[in-house]
């Protein structure tokens, strides 16, 4: 025990985020400064029947406050890593969080200054898979498991993912295209539709952040209906953050591959890729875009001339029909939104491709990057 306050010693904490993959495993109990310790890293991993994390204990908790809570109750893996976040993943025992450290280890470079390391792969990089046609379904409003989708573009079986139980309308993790590191973000339409809301944000504005620092590409599958709406969304700052995931992606400067397989809609669609940077957009022919999905949208925006019509359902029906028309990927296509209209099935493809060519701009562009937050 120590009465030094131990903020005196963060210092060269916060510098090392800037240069070195810092990892961090909690397996017992990590209160105060020690709690802080966990947070001050680009990858945090707890074991669930051992670790709690807080800014101070159930003793302390019942002493200034009056309140007896359980340790797990507050601050315990399904705490952190489901609802506040503050930690990426859970593990099942000390084992298990240290083989999640090595796998993270794997895909970054030593420090700022080195590649991300290159792994001979087996799995052929023009290899073609059409079950993509059945994992994203046909029907527009239909949702489907988006890590079917990255399990079948990746290299098979590298994709590690990172803070899989908390914002989870967005899958981040690690993986491999043709042997090369890359970081993946997919919209995930099994959760509020895909649509990007708070805690979503703040998960991907942390990722590209990790991805930046280590010179890892990014891959956006994308599918969002864009920011979440509502009261909630509202209390919970979501445009804020939000545009703070905007702004992280702007700033990045890996190359980045976006993919659009279904929706692009509102902000949320400017948050998955930088015209301004190097980059390669992509489409499948089920891509929509505009300003916002054109259900609910047309009502809002034509909702006098929907009040005033003689048969408003009607009316509200022609005008639907007319911006889906106007949503066509071919027009944003022509309009060079996006560089190519793609075969589902090849996606991987020419990711993989893109990658490789993308090398040579990485390695001029080593060194340290914006610094990373906690």
């Amino acid at each position: 025990y120590s009465i030094i306050p131990s903020s005196m010693s963060f210092g060269s904490g916060f510098a090392l985020l800037r240069e070195v993959p810092v990892l961090a495993a909690g397996m017992g109990a990590c209160a105060g400064g020690h709690g802080a310790r966990l947070m001050m890293s680009h990858f945090s991993v707890m074991t669930k029947d051992t670790a709690c994390v807080f800014s101070g204990g159930p003793p302390v908790v019942a002493r200034a406050l009056g309140h007896k809570v359980n340790k797990f109750d507050l601050g315990g893996a399904d705490i952190h890593t489901k609802i506040s976040g503050m930690v990426d993943n859970a593990a099942e025992n000390e084992t298990d969080a240290n083989n999640q450290l090595k796998r993270v280890l794997s895909y970054l470079p030593q420090n700022v200054w080195e590649m991300p390391p290159y792994v001979a792969a087996d799995d052929p990089i023009d290899r073609l898979d059409e079950s993509l046609l059945k994992i994203v379904p046909e029907k527009r409003r239909r949702a489907y498991d988006v890590h079917g989708v990255v399990d079948v573009v990746v290299d098979q079986g590298s994709f590690f993912e990172i803070g899989p139980h908390w914002g989870r309308s967005l899958v981040t993790g690690l993986g491999r295209f043709g042997g090369y590191p890359v970081g993946v973000l997919a919209s995930n339409p099994m959760h509020i539709g895909g649509a990007l809301d708070a805690a979503a944000s703040d998960k991907q504005t942390r990722f590209i952040q990790l991805c930046d620092t280590f010179h890892l590409p990014l891959v956006y599958l994308v599918d969002t209906p864009g920011f979440l709406i509502g009261e909630a969304a509202e209390k919970a700052g979501t445009l804020r953050r939000g545009l703070a995931a905007v702004q992280v992606m702007l700033e990045a400067s890996v190359p980045i591959v976006t993919v659009h397989m279904r929706k692009a809609f509102g902000l949320a669609a400017l948050a998955s890729s930088n015209i301004d940077k190097l980059g390669l957009r992509l489409c499948w022919p089920s891509g929509e875009f505009g300003d916002m999905p054109v259900e609910g949208g047309v009502a809002a925006a034509f909702r006098r001339e929907i009040e005033a019509a003689d048969d408003p359902a009607a009316f509200e029906k022609m005008v639907e029909d007319q911006l889906l028309e106007e949503a066509s990927p071919w027009k944003t296509a022509e309009a060079f939104a996006v560089e190519e209209m793609i075969d589902p099935a090849e996606t991987r493809s020419y990711i993989c491709h893109f990658i490789k060519a993308s090398q040579g701009r990485i390695q001029s562009d080593l060194g340290p990057k914006n610094r990373f937050r906690v």
